[in-house]
């Protein structure tokens, strides 16, 4: 514990130091912000969009409600049955569900975009740690250019939990041949045991593809938390915790308003300004493991690769 207390400043000059970020950069933090808002709103409108499409040719449609109503019966003939899906499926317009599915990749790809304001966010924190003026432009530019960087680390990391869903299968399937209710509890506790230990983790492994310019090696990040990982596991359980309740508090006081005031607000106000709040905290956190907030130590150590 130790090492966790020498190279992570303590959580409450965590939180001081990211509103502190906040108001020395506010005008850089309140660009970015609204550029990130403007990205969600758009994102959002999108998808709702797309659902509306989707839901008015393939749910609300009479000829759907006519087959569900069929199924429902008994003494119903299969031909019947198999009529009322026919004209069910020929009555769906397949250019409107083209451009739901058009939607629905904008709304992807401009959720792409809105990662570069999070790593925008980051790299204003950096700018602030080691004394450097941020250049909006600048910013926004090298988080657009570092987004693929990050989709691919995402990929990667999908890929594993993938591989990771399968081994424990196969050894809940081996559990399950000595006891049944063994091999579910191996393999719920498998799975929450390692998201819960690793995830906050692996949030550092991204701080590090926002921040750095080459692509983080799974062994540079190991020696960047090595010796903190306590300490670096709590403080990102804690960013995390932060932005659950702060989202469940928002989500319940805003089904008070209207739905397109409502979401406005959920969008367009809260959302960018957590975004930030959690891209700054996490940067400052990457700043004490790699020795860049200490007073006088100049360039970040290499940590090898």
């Amino acid at each position: 514990m130790a090492d966790d207390d020498l190279r992570h400043r303590p959580i409450r000059d965590l939180i001081g130091g990211t509103f502190g970020v906040v108001g020395r950069r506010f005008r850089e933090v309140a660009v970015i912000a609204i550029v990130a808002a403007a990205v969600a709103v758009v994102s959002v409108a999108a998808v709702v969009s797309a659902l509306d499409i989707v839901g008015d040719e393939v749910f609300e449609n009479p000829r759907f409600e006519e087959f569900m109503d069929l199924t429902a019966q008994e003494d119903v003939a299969s031909e019947e049955i198999e009529a009322s899906l026919e004209a069910w499926l020929d009555s769906i317009e397949g250019n409107r569900l083209v451009n739901a599915a058009l939607l629905f990749a904008v709304s992807l790809l401009v959720s792409l975009l809105g990662w570069a304001t999070t790593i925008a966010f980051s790299l204003v924190a950096l700018d602030d740690v080691e004394g450097r003026n941020t250049a909006i432009g600048r910013s926004l530019g090298t988080g657009l250019a570092r987004v693929p960087k990050a989709v691919l680390l995402a990929i990667i990391y999908f890929a594993v939990f993938v591989v990771l869903l399968i081994a424990l299968g196969i050894a809940m399937f081996v559990l399950s041949l000595m006891h049944p209710y063994l091999g579910i509890a191996a393999f719920f506790l498998g799975i929450v045991g390692t998201v819960v230990y690793f995830a906050p983790l692996v949030q550092m492994h991204y701080v590090m593809a926002y921040l750095e310019p080459g692509f983080p090696s799974w062994r540079k990040w190991w020696r960047l938390i090595a010796g903190n990982k306590a300490a670096t596991w709590g403080r990102s359980a804690l960013i995390v915790s932060a932005n659950i309740a702060v989202g469940l508090i928002l989500w319940f006081g805003l089904l008070a308003l209207p739905s397109p005031y409502g979401d406005f607000i959920s969008n367009a106000i809260a959302g960018p300004i957590l975004g930030a709040l959690s891209a700054i905290a996490y940067a400052l956190m990457y700043a004490d493991l790699s020795g860049r907030s200490r007073p006088g130590t100049g360039e970040m150590p290499e940590l090898g690769d």
